[in-house]
C-alpha cells in the first residue's frame, strides 16, 4: 500500500515554517510554545501504569471505531491556536483502533476531507478506577509522530470514549476481533474489489463514500448558494458485507457495490456513485 501522508505532521511544520517568521520580528516570550504528539499528562501515565489490572469478565481485544469531529489546533493551555489572527482547522478524522495480543495497538486515521491515510503502531496499557477500564495507547507512525490516546470504557453505562492531548474527545464502538484480523489474512477478493471512494457531485450535493473492508464511512454536503462556509457537511458510517453496505446495526441495507459503482438512495432518489 503507498505509503500515506501525514497530514497532521504537514498542518504542524507549516506552522513552524510561519512561526520561525513571526518570532524573529516580535518578542519570544509570546510564541513560547507549539502543539506536537505529546504524551498525556503525569497524572494520566500513572493512572495507567497501575499494574495492567484488567477485569477479567472484560473481553478487551477488538477493533475500536470511531469518527473526531474537525476542531482547531489547541496550544498546550488549550486555547486555540492562531496564525497571523487565523484558527488552524484541523478536518474530521476516523479512527480505527486494533488491540490485540500481547498489548500490540494498531491505529489507522482516515483523513475525511481528502481520504489522506496514517498508520501507527505501538502498545496498550490498561488499569481499572472505580468502574472505568482506562486503556492507555502510545503509538508511533515510524517517523516523527508519537501520539498517546486513552480509550475509556465505562461499564455502568457501556460506553466508550477516546482522549487524546489537545483534542476534541469522540465516542467509540467496539467489535471483537475476526479470525482474518488476529491471524493477517487478506481481506476477501468481493471486498478488496469495493475498497476505495465512491463520489457524486451536481448543483445540489456533494457525495462521497469511502469502503475499507468491513467499514464504510460518508460525507454529505449540501451546497447552500450561500458559499462553502455555510455548507457544513455531514459524516455516516457503516458496516459492508461483501459488496452491500449496512447501517451500523447491520440489519438495513442502505446501498451496494457493481463494478465501479456504489447504488444508494438518499431523499427517496436512487443516486449512483462512481469510483
Amino acid at each position: 500500500m503507498k505509503k500515506s501522508y501525514n497530514f497532521k505532521k504537514f498542518i504542524k511544520h507549516s506552522i513552524c515554517i510561519i512561526l520561525l517568521f513571526v518570532i524573529g520580528c516580535s518578542n519570544p516570550s509570546e510564541h513560547s510554545s507549539i502543539v506536537s504528539d505529546t504524551t498525556f499528562s503525569k497524572e494520566n501515565n500513572e493512572t495507567a501504569s497501575e499494574g495492567n489490572q484488567i477485569d477479567k469478565n472484560v473481553d478487551l481485544l477488538g477493533i475500536y471505531h470511531g469518527v473526531q469531529p474537525s476542531y482547531y489546533l489547541k496550544n498546550q493551555y488549550g486555547d486555540d491556536m492562531e496564525i497571523n489572527g487565523n484558527k488552524v482547522p484541523v478536518p474530521s478524522i476516523d479512527f480505527k483502533f486494533i488491540l490485540k495480543d500481547n498489548g500490540i495497538a494498531n491505529l489507522q486515521q482516515i483523513n475525511l476531507e481528502d481520504n489522506s491515510r496514517v498508520y501507527y503502531d505501538g502498545s496498550f496499557s490498561v488499569a481499572n478506577n472505580n468502574g472505568m477500564v482506562n486503556i492507555v495507547c502510545n503509538l508511533s507512525d515510524g517517523h516523527s509522530s508519537n501520539p498517546t490516546y486513552k480509550i475509556v470504557i465505562d461499564k455502568s453505562s457501556n460506553s466508550i470514549t477516546c482522549i487524546g492531548n489537545n483534542e476534541p474527545e469522540f465516542s467509540l464502538e467496539r467489535n471483537t476481533l475476526s479470525s482474518s484480523t488476529k491471524d493477517d489474512n487478506p481481506k476477501s477478493d468481493i471486498q478488496t474489489r469495493a475498497d476505495g471512494t465512491y463520489s457524486y457531485n451536481d448543483e445540489s450535493a456533494k457525495i462521497s463514500i469511502t469502503i475499507n473492508g468491513e467499514r464504510w464511512i460518508g460525507k454529505t454536503t449540501i451546497i447552500s448558494g450561500m458559499g462553502d462556509s455555510y455548507d457544513n457537511p455531514e459524516y455516516q458510517s457503516g458496516i459492508v458485507k461483501g459488496n452491500e453496505l449496512y447501517e451500523e446495526s447491520g440489519m438495513v441495507k442502505i446501498g451496494y457495490v457493481n463494478g465501479r459503482n456504489l447504488i444508494t438512495t438518499i431523499g427517496g432518489s436512487t443516486v449512483t456513485l462512481s469510483k
